[in-house]
């Protein structure tokens, strides 16, 4: 009997030893807080200081009980200058944790802490995130960055989303671009300071694109290790080639975790 005792006393022991707030279990991934600026101090290695905040908290009810999403975004910061310390190469920084509901307390599922979107060292503003299922208890943030370099120019789809048990996946794939900063009408050749020839209009011309997508979760579609298919919707041309509406899908390849698009895809091979 006394042995009894003494087990239930030290299982309520390390029961509320373990029982966290989510503000607890974030902390221990973002220990240092700055009362000074209102928000994290979170270095990173090779990629300097950011100033990061809670941007979304959303909660689902789901098999495994009630779970809580947080996203964190955070801008490249100076804490000693108090200035923002954003290059272009530096994308902005995006975490995100999956906490289980366990009586009134709260632990932990998932983390990616350190996730990337944005660019010039700033993450995508609170508006720019919307927060979808993309299958059956998968739920995750969605949102859309873009940048421009040497004149080509283009956004992509940054998807984190809880594969609905320990990981948060991450996918990118590309939304938007166009290439007209650099190659302008292909009337002039900016690089030797005078007209295109006609054979130099020509290679130019078959070199220029714009181009566009819209992206819907088909929750009817056939899944992939229980992930929906994405649906991309593209308009626009490159080189001779037009798209008006034009439909791919692109599905989550399981081995590699993240979500795949196909082959003929015509925004896949576009940097920016």
């Amino acid at each position: 009997m006394k042995k009894s005792i003494l087990y239930m006393a030290l299982f309520f022991a390390a029961s509320t030893a373990q029982a966290q707030t989510p503000q607890q279990i974030v902390q221990k991934f973002y220990p240092k807080y700055s009362q000074k600026y209102q928000c994290y101090q979170v270095n990173v290695k090779d990629n300097g200081q950011y100033c990061v905040r809670q941007t979304k908290s959303e909660t689902r009810q789901t098999a495994q009980g009630k779970l809580m999403y947080l996203l964190f975004t955070g801008n490249a910061f100076n804490f000693e200058k108090g200035v923002a310390d954003g290059a272009h190469v530096q994308s902005g920084l995006a975490g995100v944790f999956v906490l289980k509901q366990t009586g009134n307390d709260w632990k932990l599922l998932a983390a990616q802490p350190h996730g990337w979107a944005g660019s010039f060292g700033n993450a995508p503003e609170a508006k720019s995130w919307s927060f979808h299922e993309f299958g059956k208890d998968k739920w995750g943030f969605l949102t859309l960055h873009g940048d421009v370099h040497n004149g080509y120019a283009g956004s992509a789809y940054q998807l984190f989303v809880h594969d609905g048990a320990k990981k948060i996946t991450k996918s990118s794939i590309t939304a938007e671009a166009e290439n007209t900063g650099a190659l302008g009408d292909c009337s002039e050749n900016f690089y030797k300071g005078r007209k295109n020839t006609a054979a130099e209009r020509r290679k130019c011309l078959s070199e220029l694109y714009n181009l566009s997508s819209k992206i819907k979760i088909l929750k009817d579609g056939k899944t992939s290790a229980g992930f929906y298919p994405l649906q991309l919707t593209v308009s626009g041309f490159d080189g001779s080639k037009k798209y008006t509406n034009k439909v791919f899908i692109a599905t989550y390849n399981s081995a590699k975790e993240y979500y795949s698009t196909p082959k003929d895809y015509p925004l896949a091979d576009k940097d920016f």
